[in-house]
């Protein structure tokens, strides 16, 4: 009785049993079955030859294929000077999906996703102060380069950068001379926008804006200005002209000039896929300037290097209506400069990571002329401005590194800074003519009458 009892208690449970790993039986077999079927040929997944494989051997194969990327991959990701190799542990890759999807023909990619917490993690950690949500878009480059297993490859950052509205630089120039052109282009332009991914040229703004200011001295403030704000950013920069004395508005190294009427210009490049924007103001005699657009992770400074100064040469002119003892000068002389510009690229941290050699800006020296009596062989010589007009009428002789008498140079109280060179005693150029009001005296080194021959025949008659 007992024993029947436990028979129609173990029965069911026994039946039950069965049923289940009937079942579990089962499906294994049709699962087998099902995975058996051999994949189309030219079947490929991430360049991966799949064809006549069953898709329990092909997830194999890609795990296998996958594994040995990990460890050979160099994606690297470049951003504030620095490249970092791709954590791959950020990428999950999905297999049965990736074979669902697979194209009867060509090349299919993985199915693949972004650990968005590990890799914003990885940024922070391998660049201090960013984090991911600054860098839309940075996931799906990242899932298209894994997903195809591409070995090597980097990915710049800047191209998904995206921070807050930043000032990037403020100048400004004193001083200036407020021409009624120049007030009324501040006026009429407080603004200048410079659009992303663009081509910007200032004569092209002149003309979309209406102005009708074309004098390149009222523009010179205003680009000058504009062309020292725009080295202090990534723009590149395609024209620029300058002028062939330095303005005394302008700063070396940073003048710039346009011209409506000649076609001088100055033009730049905003490669970025932001834009940025440009204001002017006016104050007194001061103009203000300055730059802004989305902050972008590094600084750019603009260094001068190189800079030298030309002493002037002078250019003598000798006249009969000079009195005794006098020097006149019509022209005072100006100082060449020369200066190489160059734009540094620095991280976040300070450190320089690039440099680009902008200009070599060269301003030729401004000649000093002289007005000499023609008995200017006599030491007691004095400067007198009055006679420059009358003494301008007479032909002159120039002095170069070659020419002109030290002794005359020594004595002239209006030349500073370096002494130019002196010259041999016979101090004339061959071939040169001078006009003596009227007549033309053509002066030689040995032949022709020299200032000594006629400084002798005037003490005859006296």
């Amino acid at each position: 009785m007992k024993n029947r009892r436990l028979i129609q208690l173990l029965a069911p449970m026994f039946i039950m049993t069965m049923l289940y790993v009937g079942v579990s039986q089962l499906g294994v077999f049709l699962y087998e079955r099902i995975t058996s079927v051999s994949f189309i040929q030219n079947a490929e997944a991430a360049s991966v030859d799949l064809s006549g494989k069953t898709k329990k051997q092909a997830m194999k194969l890609l795990e296998t294929k996958v594994e040995s990327w990990k460890g050979e991959q160099e994606i690297m990701l470049s951003f504030d000077g620095r490249d970092v190799l791709l954590d791959s542990g950020t990428i999950a890759f999905h297999f049965k999906e990736s074979i669902s999807a697979l194209k009867e023909q060509g090349n299919s990619p993985l199915a693949v996703s972004v650990d968005e917490a590990a890799l914003n993690g990885y940024i922070e950690e391998r660049f201090p102060g960013y984090h991911l949500d600054q860098f839309p878009g940075l996931q799906k480059k990242i899932e298209d380069a894994t997903s195809m297993l591409n070995v090597e490859e980097t990915i710049d950052l800047d191209d998904f950068y995206e921070g807050e509205e930043n000032v990037f630089y403020a100048g400004e120039l004193d001083e200036i001379e407020v021409s009624p052109g120049l007030a009324a282009l501040i006026q009429g332009n407080p603004v200048i926008d410079i659009p992303a991914n663009a081509r910007f040229s200032f004569l092209e703004f002149l003309d979309a804006s209406g102005s009708s200011v074309s004098s390149p001295d009222d523009l010179g403030p205003v680009v000058s200005l504009l062309y020292e704000l725009i080295l202090h950013t990534d723009l590149a920069v395609a024209e620029r002209n300058i002028s062939t004395e330095l303005p005394p508005y302008a700063t070396l190294g940073f003048e710039a000039r346009v011209n409506p009427v000649t076609g001088q210009d100055l033009v730049f490049m905003n490669a970025r896929d932001t834009a940025y924007t440009v204001t002017f103001s006016l104050h007194d005699n001061t103009l203000k300037g300055q730059i802004s657009g989305m902050a972008m992770p590094y600084e750019y400074k603009v260094r001068m290097t190189g800079k030298k100064e030309y002493p002037p040469r002078v250019v003598k002119q000798f006249s009969a209506f000079i009195p005794q003892g006098v020097l006149a000068t019509t022209q005072e002389g100006k100082k060449g400069q020369l200066i190489s510009v160059y734009r540094d690229k620095h991280s976040s941290e300070g450190d320089v990571i690039d440099e680009e050699r902008i200009s070599e800006d060269f301003y030729a020296p401004a000649n000093r002329v002289e007005i000499w009596p023609l008995n200017a062989g006599e030491p007691d010589v004095t400067l007198s401005d009055e006679n420059s007009e009358e003494a301008g009428e007479d032909a002159s002789v120039e002095s170069d590194e070659e020419s002109s008498t030290e002794g005359i140079r020594e004595d002239s109280p209006e030349i500073e800074g370096e002494t130019a060179p002196a010259v041999d005693e016979e101090g004339t150029t061959d071939g040169k003519q001078e006009d003596d009001g009227n007549k033309r005296v053509t002066t030689d080194k040995k032949d022709s009458p020299d200032v000594k021959t006629v400084q002798k025949k005037k003490e005859a008659e006296k």
